[in-house]
């Protein structure tokens, strides 16, 4: 009977995990959901010790734009994904800065390699519009090795402003 128990609740756990994946799997939900997980987040960074990352702003027409770089990996990097928001922006209605949730390919980085027809970039950039000359992003980054066995996430905080003429 004891076995009969543990076998069913092994069962409903894994099909617990499996809708949980499920879910995930469509890109808006996780887009979504990276969003709300930066809302909640308090600890942010800066810089990384596992690549370079760097923001800046220019000028357009109506606005300003960002781009928000990541280069120079110091490690295996795969399937990597980034967004970026500012603060107080309804991003149901606005597309925040993103790379890796809903693009089909994998975004992989590795130390002093690039080939891009094997899928290994030596930067990402991802690019958004502004209304102000000066921002706050909040920038979610996460990558896994390369069995994927390992899932590390990073939250960055940069301001970036327009240094123009």
């Amino acid at each position: 009977m004891k076995k009969l128990l543990l076998i069913l609740i092994v069962l409903l756990s894994l099909c617990a995990c499996q809708d949980e994946g499920k879910e995930m799997a469509n890109p808006d939900d996780r887009y979504m959901y990276i969003i709300e997980m930066i809302g909640e987040h308090d600890n942010f960074q800066d810089t990384s010790n596992y690549f370079d990352i760097s923001a800046e702003m220019a000028k357009i027409d109506g606005g300003y734009r960002y781009y928000i770089t990541i280069d120079n990996p110091r490690i295996a990097m795969y399937d990597i994904e980034m967004l970026a928001i500012e603060k107080n922006v309804d991003y149901r209605n606005t597309m925040a800065a993103n790379v890796g949730i809903f693009e089909d390919k994998e975004y992989n980085m590795v130390p002093n390699q690039a080939n891009i027809e094997q899928g290994f970039v030596k930067g990402i950039v991802a690019s958004a519009i502004s209304q102000y000359p000066e921002t706050t992003l909040y920038i979610f980054v996460q990558f896994k090795n390369s069995d994927f066995s390992i899932v590390r996430s990073e939250y960055f905080k940069l301001d970036v402003s327009y240094e123009g003429e």
